[in-house]
């Protein structure tokens, strides 16, 4: 491990066991990816926490990697290339809380594996662009109350995007999401869509989430050489995701509600309370939502700034009707 330089060693599939030193996560390599590697040896971490990186050059032992690192509680970061491996297989690392950014539903019909899945409780989808996302894909969404944040409303507000991401355990990163101009050697031909910056900010979203079980980055060309532009962004996507894995610390108000300040809001005369509660360490919010079911455990809801202050003007925040017809089961 270097001094200067991002803290990546090489680790063997097989030794991973409750004996190898602590790491901040576990970077599995499918195939190989030379300029992708290189630019990520050259970037500064912010820390000097051990990240080890596991090649899969046949691309046969991914999911035994993943189940040794879920048994020890290791995050890991997968680079996929240009394909992403059925998601279904990943779902049960994520005790189905999953999350998608793409840039719309496409021919292939990957959101379709997401919005099909019977084990999925939780899914959100952001960075989508409305042209390039049919009809019957969002109406799915709506009708099983999953979450969607398009390109548009997260540019207008890209702290929208962090209590969706927080909720989710297994992310997935598609590197075509970001316009062209922004990684011209890539993938992705749309001349819309997140700008390099945009995606590496999701990256640290994903990296702080208290569920955090898995990434998968897909979308880009495995064989891009050092120094392209595709290989850098990719690079930096994952210092992001480290750089959130490194600072996160689990929050749980329905733990430990003594770490979090309670703040009642009273929509008018006589009219609904709702209880938001902030976190002391880390400013994070979440919502109280009622569960009709056994009124005496209302829900804890993930949630922004801006829905308290949406309250604080009188009017119910979207957020809460949402997960209020989720749970209680209103169509």
């Amino acid at each position: 491990m270097t001094d200067n330089h991002f803290p990546l060693e090489t680790l063997h599939a097989e030794a991973i066991s409750p004996d190898m030193p602590e790491c901040t996560a576990i970077l599995v390599v499918r195939g190989p990816q030379p300029g992708v590697m290189y630019e990520l040896g050259r970037l500064f971490p912010q820390d000097q926490k051990r990240i080890f990186y596991v090649e899969d050059p046949v691309q046969n032992k991914l999911l035994s990697i993943i189940s040794a690192a879920h048994i020890m509680h290791i995050p890991c970061i997968i680079l996929s290339g240009e394909d992403c491996p059925p998601p279904e297989g990943f779902f049960e690392f994520g005790n189905g809380h999953a999350s998608l950014i793409s840039q719309g539903s496409g021919e292939d019909g990957f959101v379709s594996h997401f919005t099909g899945s019977k084990t999925l409780q939780h899914f959100a989808w952001l960075g989508f662009q409305n042209y390039l996302a049919d009809n019957a894909t969002l109406e799915t969404i709506g009708t099983r109350f999953f979450e969607s944040l398009r390109l548009g409303e997260f540019r207008n507000n890209p702290r929208s995007a962090e209590p969706l991401l927080r909720d989710a355990s297994v992310h997935f990163v598609d590197l075509k999401a970001v316009r062209h101009s922004d990684a011209p050697d890539g993938l992705g031909m749309s001349p819309n869509g997140l700008y390099a910056e945009e995606i590496c900010t999701l990256g640290r979203y994903i990296g702080l989430s208290t569920r955090f079980r898995l990434s998968v980055i897909y979308g880009y060309p495995s064989s891009a050489n050092n120094n392209s532009l595709v290989s850098k962004l990719v690079a930096q996507v994952i210092w992001h995701i480290t750089e959130g894995l490194a600072v996160s610390f689990p929050e749980y108000p329905e733990k430990d509600p003594s770490r979090f300040q309670r703040k009642v809001v009273q929509l008018g005369d006589g009219g609904q309370e709702m209880v938001f509660l902030q976190s002391r360490q880390s400013g994070r919010w979440w919502i109280e939502v009622p569960n009709l079911k056994e009124l005496s455990s209302p829900m804890l809801i993930s949630c922004s700034i801006d829905d308290y202050k949406t309250a604080c003007r009188g009017e119910i925040p979207l957020k809460w009707l949402f997960f209020y017809q989720k749970s209680n089961n209103f169509s």
